[in-house]
């Protein structure tokens, strides 16, 4: 039995959050990519877009090529992508496909909305 995806998009500290619940499969997917995909278009440079799948149960092969397409379109307008991954249903695949190498990801969301650090001049 699927969990239905819920997908919802909020402003936290000038970054756009999209956050998903649910299973992310062949079915539901569209809705999730719709949103991230806007909000990727929409973010200003140089600004943040954090996808939030803290509460994701499943995350199939068409969740994964969803942010690798993310990265590219964020990329291409000059914004970064966070990607808020706690389960080992949603961590377990961005590891086996070494996506964990190419994607920003953090443990919570109040670390992917923060600002990054500072360098000591």
């Amino acid at each position: 039995m699927t969990t239905e995806l819920r997908v919802t998009r909020r402003l936290i500290d000038g970054a756009i959050v999209v956050s998903a619940a649910g299973d992310v499969d062949l079915t539901s997917a569209p809705d999730l990519e719709s949103e991230v995909q806007s909000a990727c278009a929409e973010a200003q440079p140089p600004g943040l877009v954090v996808v939030d799948l803290s509460g994701v149960t499943f995350l199939g092969s068409i969740g994964l090529s969803l942010l690798v397409n993310a990265q590219q379109r964020c990329e291409e307008n000059s914004v970064e992508l966070r990607v808020v991954a706690t389960s080992r249903a949603v961590l377990r695949p961005l590891e086996v496909t070494r996506l964990d190498e190419q994607l920003r990801i953090t443990s919570s969301l109040e670390e992917a909305v923060a600002p990054p650090a500072t360098e000591a001049s």
